[in-house]
């Protein structure tokens, strides 16, 4: 059941992409050339900030597991 549900959420998340992006090219005038390069890097900035939190977290974690094995000396 809750794989079904899961399948559901992806092809409605889908579906709606493509409708929006659909509407900006027939409706407002968009063009898709320009549509799919902003798309591309919106992602690029979207896998920069993920890359940059990951990072920062790893060295955090790094940093208190540090901290803590000098405490206990």
């Amino acid at each position: 059941m809750k794989n079904r549900q899961r399948t559901r959420t992806v092809v409605l998340a889908l579906a709606a992409s493509v409708a929006l992006f659909w509407g900006a090219v027939d409706i407002v005038g968009v063009s898709a050339a320009r549509l799919v390069d902003q798309l591309l890097w919106v992602t690029l900035g979207v896998a920069v900030v993920v890359v940059a939190a990951a990072l920062a977290g790893w060295l955090l974690s790094k940093r208190l597991r540090s901290s803590r094995h000098s405490a206990d000396s």
